[in-house]
């Protein structure tokens, strides 16, 4: 650990150098797989995308699943513009080192089958819990069941048609 210290506030800050020197960072690539590709086809390109990581340590991974895109992606392919509008969407979660990490890019975007990705760094703990429900306290109603307001019974009768043009002319102005 290398300690710098700022000269005009006074500040120190202490510098983690040993990730730089070898030591494995974990990073998450997410990718897109072209929907052109068959279904049972995709495991191969998936496999690729494992053989570009080398010796990587696997930590997670999503088999991709077909999703609908948000936008309609393009990308030029010989003499003409491809237009998607669905991918299989995976990522993979590994540990590697800093300097195999501009490789694997270079790599990935070397496959036609891949449409897009993104790689960032990340942790090695799983993020990914169940959603948690939401609870309230209070003092006051503690041990109270919460119920939902009833509301009052709209009042029926006859209506004469003068209310009724009344409430056209009401909505109309």
């Amino acid at each position: 650990m290398v300690t710098k210290s700022h000269p005009e506030e006074g500040l120190t800050q202490a510098i983690d150098s040993s990730a730089d020197a070898g030591e494995r960072v974990v990073y998450e690539v997410g990718f897109h797989v072209v929907p052109t590709i068959p279904e049972d086809g995709v495991a191969g390109v998936v496999e690729k995308v494992r053989q570009a990581l080398g010796s990587a340590e696997i930590i997670s991974e999503q088999f991709p699943k077909k999703i609908v895109l948000a936008y309609t992606v393009e990308r030029a392919n010989v003499g003409r513009r491809d237009k998607y509008n669905d991918a299989y969407f995976g990522f993979i979660k590994f540990a590697l080192e800093r300097e195999a990490i501009p490789a694997f890019e270079i790599s990935l975007r070397g496959m036609r089958d891949v449409l897009r990705f993104l790689l960032i760094e990340t942790v090695r703990e799983d993020i990914t819990q169940a959603p948690r429900r939401a609870v309230f306290a209070s003092d006051r109603l503690e041990g109270e069941t919460i119920k939902k307001p009833e509301a009052e019974a709209e009042k029926t009768g006859p209506v004469s048609d003068a209310d009724i043009d009344k409430s056209i002319d009401a909505l109309v102005a």
